[in-house]
């Protein structure tokens, strides 16, 4: 029989591979349209969500190895908030710790998603709601993601954007005006332009996402290995990496995957 840690962390596990599946697959079907456009928010949630207990799930078992097995108090994990950014560097100089080949570097359009994702966890999630109250002037983190697909539609090639344009010219008028998803007066050829490049950069935006938890496998194995192998305690904690192969998907697989299954 396995005992109640080992149980606990395999729930863990469970709840967070199901958080970063679920943030993925919104993400991938999100745009900016009335029927899609709620799958930005649930998207978000769910990898704020996910990346926040992938990375408590590694410092505890930091923890553990540099403390006689005992566990963080609960203080110490709240200590860590929803601060997503801070966790990450925390968990960056844990990979350069056990000198894993994999380290934890993001480029310039990975920063962004992590400074979304940091910020949407600390209180931008309410961004509606407390604008209705207060009117805080604060970032929308529909805009903030509208930059991070405008970053990775420029990562596309120049012909498929030229494409992309085309059809849009042939779907709204110069003189016809929407508005956007934030608010903004834009023309419908605009309009069907953004619609048209977010469906394309958006697998895109998945694989940044899968490249930045890549490394994380790797460390959660490190980390057992040790635990397994200083104190022999197979019974208290699990194959934390098992939870989370999709990590190591290839970017090829990434950009054709339209739904992960759990």
């Amino acid at each position: 029989m396995r005992n109640k840690e080992y149980l606990l962390l395999v729930q863990e596990g469970h709840l967070t591979r199901s958080a970063l599946i679920g943030g993925l697959n919104s993400i991938r079907q999100s745009n900016i349209g009335d029927n899609k456009r709620g799958l930005f928010y649930s998207g978000l949630f769910e990898l704020a969500t996910g990346f926040e207990r992938l990375m408590k799930i590694i410092f505890i078992l930091d923890y553990k190895i540099n403390n006689d097995f005992k566990n963080p108090s609960d203080k110490q994990l709240r200590d860590f908030s929803h601060d997503t950014k801070n966790l990450f560097v925390k968990c960056a100089e844990l990979a350069l710790k056990y000198n894993l080949k994999s380290e934890l570097i993001l480029n310039d359009r990975q920063t962004k998603i992590l400074n979304v994702l940091s910020s949407f966890g600390k209180g931008s999630r309410y961004y509606n709601l407390t604008e209705l109250a207060e009117g805080n002037n604060k970032i929308d983190p529909i805009a903030q993601w509208l930059d991070v697909i405008d970053d990775h539609t420029l990562e596309l090639r120049s012909d498929v954007r030229e494409r992309l344009q085309q059809i849009a010219l042939s779907q709204g008028k110069p003189n016809s005006w929407c508005q956007n998803i934030t608010g903004e007066p834009v023309t419908t050829i605009d309009y069907h332009y953004y619609m048209l490049t977010t469906e394309k950069a958006t697998p895109h935006i998945i694989w940044s996402v899968i490249d930045m938890l890549r490394p994380f496998y790797s460390l959660l194995h490190e980390q057992v290995r040790i635990l397994h192998d200083k104190w022999n305690q197979e019974e208290s904690i699990p194959f934390m990496c098992d939870f989370f192969p999709f990590f190591l998907t290839q970017k090829h697989a990434v950009l054709k995957r339209k739904r992960w299954a759990l």
